[in-house]
Order: structure tokens, then C-alpha cells, then sequence
């Protein structure tokens, strides 16, 4: 499964606060409850309006979406942007929009970041934790953290703010000032090779960008399996859009005959391949259809030293696993 950045198109790939009842001009705070002794007034011409699909969960969990949002971001070597709020919020609605639809402010955020939505009313405790107890709240509400949890960063939202809306200019320099250094790929392949050397192993390296689903997918799945795939091969992901000398890296190792990303090859500790993702049906990318999987499988196979049929086995197993839910997922929106 392949992502190739043709035109711009994707092949075979596609993720009770403090309280007021004034809403501020810069940010604002969450609305207060509504008196139940009252009749019900006539909606304004702006309540008339549709309503926007809901941003914000009230029932997930915010521990758990911080969580999850941490995990891909230290495989991603990202940061994590929490944007605190609520579906009650203009200016959060404005913000995410921002985020999504700006031309300045949506490649930083998809490239350096990842953002995560967190219901504020029902996760007041953990907003807290992050910002502090005294701290007065206007809405949305961001926080920064770096790769390892910790907090970079709170930012109240007025000052990013010019008129009605958000200035995107403000939104892109503070968005720069708190992204990830970049990390130099030279570097990162060096001191994989130095670690091969040391602990007798290969390196899996695997080639992406930020805005291919099916690189993430790959990431994910060789995080999830680094437990048992460490004790053979040396992870090392390679960023060719964000990455300094990333191009330059791939280029040096990237079979001719290689389309779309991701793709991966095998090295020794001197650098030389071993094998890479081009199997007979092509580059495998993700290996999410039989011949793929079969390919992928054969790689580790042919280049393991310490791993076992067992553990092939399982990491097969968990392949051919999300498969079956992909196509029975594919079939019901058929349905």
C-alpha cells in the first residue's frame, strides 16, 4: 500500500470550567448554564443557522487522547498540539478551521504536529494539570508538549487573533517558534549504523512524508512490533519533506524501479542492502494485501539473526488481521 504525491493526489491511500456569561472578545469562556425558569426566546438569526458537525467529544477521554496523540508523535519525531475548548465555542470552531483549511498555517501543523481536540468541560482536572489551577481560561485554550510529554507551552488565543477572526500570520510564528528542531537524516542513518555495528544488527529503514496515511500506518506497525523486531534490526525512519539531507539519504538507497511511498530496505552495518520493498508485484509499501505481506515477511526472513519462525508468525498474524478488518470496514460502506 503506497502513497505517491502525483498532482497532488493520493494512490491507493487516503485519522464546568470557570464560568461567564459574557463571551470575550479575545477567546471565550465557557457559557454558563441556562436558567430553567425562564420561557424559551425566540432563536436569533445566528441560532436559526445550521449547526457545525461537532469538533469536540465530550465523552472521550482526554488522558487517553494525550496519550495516543504522544505515542505517533515521538514515532513521528512531532510535537503534540492541544487545542482545549468545546462544540459551544466560536472561536474554537475558527481556530480549527485555521489549522485545517490555511495555506500558511495547515503544512505546520500537519508536518510538525499532532493535534489533538480535548473537550474542556469534561476533562477540567487534566486541563488544569497542564495549565495550572489558578490559571483564568479563554477558549480555545492551547498547550504544547514535546515528544516526552512534557509541557513547552500554554497559550491563550486573543493574542492570535485580529478583528474576527485569526491572523494567521501570528498562528504560523508560534506555531514555528514551538515546532521540533529538525533532525538532520545523515545523522540519524549514521548513528543507526553505529548501533548495528555495536549490537551485531541491520537497519529497517523506511521512507515517508507527513502527508501519507499509508507511512503512518507503517510507522505504527513497526512501533507496535519494535519489542520483538529490535532484537534483529535497528528502526530508522526517514522524513524526506522535514528531514535536512532526507532526500539526499533516500535517494542514495531508493531502488530505481521504486514507486509511491512508503518504502523500505534492509542494510548491514556497513550500509550496503540487503533487500528492499520491491517484491513481484512492485513496491509492497505497507504490506496490506496477501503478495505484500508475503514479501515483507520474506525480507525479515531472509535478513533476521536472532528472530524465530514464531515471532514471523505473529507479526504475520497481526498483518493479515488488520486486513480482514480493512476489507469487512470496506465492505460495510459499500453496504
Amino acid at each position: 500500500m503506497t502513497y505517491q504525491r502525483a498532482h497532488h493526489t493520493l494512490r491507493f491511500c487516503s485519522a464546568a470550567l470557570l464560568t461567564s456569561a459574557l463571551y470575550a472578545a479575545c477567546g471565550q469562556a465557557e457559557p454558563p448554564a441556562a436558567p430553567t425558569d425562564v420561557p424559551a426566546a425566540k432563536p436569533t438569526a445566528d441560532e436559526a443557522k445550521p449547526k457545525r458537525e461537532p469538533i469536540y467529544d465530550p465523552e472521550a477521554d482526554g488522558k487517553e487522547l494525550i496519550a495516543a496523540a504522544l505515542k505517533r508523535a515521538k514515532l513521528e519525531r512531532k510535537h503534540v498540539l492541544i487545542e482545549w475548548g468545546g462544540n459551544w465555542c466560536g472561536w474554537c470552531y475558527k481556530l480549527h478551521d485555521v489549522f485545517h483549511h490555511d495555506e500558511l498555517v495547515h503544512p505546520i501543523v500537519a508536518e510538525e504536529y499532532e493535534l489533538v481536540l480535548v473537550d474542556s468541560a469534561s476533562n477540567r482536572e487534566l486541563m488544569q494539570s497542564y495549565g495550572g489551577k489558578d490559571t483564568k481560561y479563554a477558549f480555545p485554550h492551547l498547550t504544547i508538549l514535546d515528544g516526552q510529554g512534557e509541557v513547552l507551552i500554554n497559550q491563550e488565543t486573543s493574542s492570535l487573533e485580529v478583528g474576527p477572526k485569526h491572523d494567521p500570520q501570528a498562528v504560523v510564528a508560534f506555531l514555528k517558534k514551538w515546532q521540533p528542531e529538525p533532525v538532520n537524516a545523515e545523522d540519524l542513518l549514521a548513528a543507526a549504523l553505529r548501533q548495528a555495528t555495536d549490537e551485531n544488527k541491520r537497519v529497517l529503514l523506511h521512507v515517508g512524508n507527513p502527508y501519507c496515511g499509508w507511512c503512518k500506518v507503517l510507522t505504527q506497525f513497526l512501533g507496535k512490533h519494535e519489542p520483538v523486531l529490535s532484537r534483529d534490526f535497528v528502526d530508522l525512519k526517514l522524513d524526506t519533506m522535514r528531514m535536512p539531507h532526507g532526500q539526499e539519504v533516500a535517494a542514495r538507497f531508493r531502488p530505481s524501479n521504486i514507486s509511491g511511498v512508503p518504502w523500505m530496505v534492509i542494510l548491514d552495518a556497513s550500509g550496503k542492502v540487503l533487500s528492499t520493498s520491491v517484491g513481484p508485484g512492485g513496491n509492497c509499501g505497507y504490506p496490506g494485501e496477501p503478495v505484500e505481506i508475503d514479501h515483507f515477511l520474506s525480507m525479515l526472513a531472509g535478513t533476521r539473526q536472532r528472530l524465530g519462525d514464531e515471532d514471523l508468525q505473529a507479526i504475520r498474524a497481526d498483518l493479515d488481521a488488520y486486513r480482514i478488518e480493512r476489507e469487512k470496514s470496506q465492505t460495510a460502506r459499500k453496504d
